[in-house]
This record gives C-alpha cells, structure tokens and sequence, in this order.
C-alpha cells in the first residue's frame, strides 16, 4: 500500500487549524462602566432625614420611642490608606426644625472598582455595585463579622446576625414614600436582609432614588423571649407568642425608619 505523502499531512494540519482556533476562543464578557446614577456622590450635597425609632430596652425593660433629623453634608474629598478618593460626610442631629443642628457624627464613603463603599460607626459596607439590575446580589457586609455586637439602649445586639447577599429589587419602579408622602418615579431597591424565626427578626431594606441616593430606610433589628408583657425577666413562652406582631413581642433591639425630607441634588 502506498504511503501518504508529507503534503498530504500539512494539508490536513493547516486545515484543523482554523477549527482549533474556534474551538478554543475565548468569549470575553464586556461589562458596562461603573455606573452610580441612584448613589451620586459630590462634594458639597446635603439630605435631610426625619427618623422614627422605637427602642426596646432589655436591661430596663421600657419601650421608647424617639423623633428627630439627620443633616448629611458631603464635607470634603479626601484620600485613604489605600490611595483611594474618599469622601467625609459629617452628620448633624436636632430634635426638631427649630433646633440649632449639632454634629453627631463622621462618616465616609467612596467608589472603589464597581463598588460604593461606606463606613457607618467604624463597619464598612457595600452599599451599592455597579451595573445595578434586577436580583443582583453581593455580599454586602463582607468587611463585617457576622457575629459583631452592636451597642444598643440596654446593651448589645447581634445585629447582622443570619445575613446573607445583598439583593436589588424593584429597580426602575416609582416608590412612594409614605412618611413624606414624595413620590420618585424611578427607584433601586436594596434589600440587606429580610429573616425571621420565633425569637429573632432581622430586616433591613434601603431604597435609593435616580439622581438622589437614599431616600428611605427601614431597619427591623428584634430579639425576644417571649415573657410576659413588661416583665422581662420572667419565664420564656415561645409557643404562646407565635403569630404575635414583632412591634408586641420584641424585648430587645428597634425599629428605625429613615425619610428624606429635604436635599439639594
């Protein structure tokens, strides 16, 4: 039998050539530019907030609630320990509108690759990441232990306790604000945990406005026992409370929400 010859050979490497090169091709994804169209930051911004709280003291066993205004100036640009562009934000808290506004507090906050990060009380989070779309999730509290202990009225709390991903929800939607009574017609929704079982609720949601930023904030941090109301230290009946609203059982923790009601973007 007559033997192939050498051409015959390279003709048939150079053909498979083409078919290797297309088999093997790399599909690169392209991402759209970090785009933070719900969470501008600019030097010289303001919001202000109307916040609505009730504290569950364990310790003295009382329920208080609260009413008072947070003033959030985007103060200066900066840059971090990580050669990073970093924004102060200095907070400022009165009781009412006719109060003098006093400092109560300094964050900061920054865009670093396609995230928001910001720094409340010395706990970072991801606040935000980029592109924005309907259930994209991201770990949120990634710089933060899950078993970190947060002061309260009373004592402390396990606060991020049983949180998972972040989730964007309802992004595009109008959202009305019922505290305010304002309407935003377009809206991303974050929602940072939303976990119950019979002695503990975890809820905490941020919805954020086109052009604006926050807008509206609800937190729901509980923790109960069970006991008789307003006793507090006596004996858990955890069956005897199931389906009882979370506003009548909790014992420990409190309830926040947070409305702009004023801003200058």
């Amino acid at each position: 039998m007559k033997k192939p010859s050498y051409s015959i050979y390279r003709i048939s490497f150079f053909l498979l050539i083409p078919i290797f090169f297309f088999a093997c091709e790399r599909i690169v994804e392209t991402l759209a530019p970090a785009d933070f169209e719900y969470y501008p930051i600019e030097v010289g911004k303001y919001k202000v907030y109307q916040i609505d709280s009730i504290v569950y003291d364990e310790y003295n066993c009382t329920v208080q609630t609260a009413a008072f205004q947070i003033k959030e100036v985007t103060e200066t640009e900066t840059t971090d320990g990580e050669g990073d562009i970093t924004y102060i934000i200095k907070r400022y808290f009165r009781k009412t509108s006719a109060d003098a506004w006093t400092l109560r507090n300094i964050w900061t906050e920054k865009i670093e690759a396609n995230q928001v990060q910001r720094v409340e009380d010395n706990q970072r989070m991801i606040k935000m990441v980029s592109p924005m779309q309907e259930n994209r999730r991201w770990d949120g509290i990634v710089y933060i232990r899950r078993d970190t202990l947060v002061p309260i009225r009373g004592g402390s709390i396990d606060m991020f306790k049983d949180w998972d991903d972040f989730v964007c929800d309802n992004i595009g939607n109008s959202f009305v604000d019922t505290l305010s009574n304002i309407v935003y017609p377009d809206v991303a929704k974050v929602i940072q945990v939303d976990k119950t079982n019979n002695i503990e609720r975890r809820f905490s949601t941020e919805v954020y406005a086109k052009n604006i930023g926050l807008v509206y904030k609800e937190m729901r941090i509980l923790d109960t026992q069970c006991r008789p109301r307003g006793t507090c230290t006596g004996n858990s009946d955890i069956a005897s409370c199931i389906g009882t609203p979370w506003y009548l059982k909790a014992e420990k923790g409190f309830i926040l929400k947070q409305s702009l009601i004023e801003h200058n973007y």
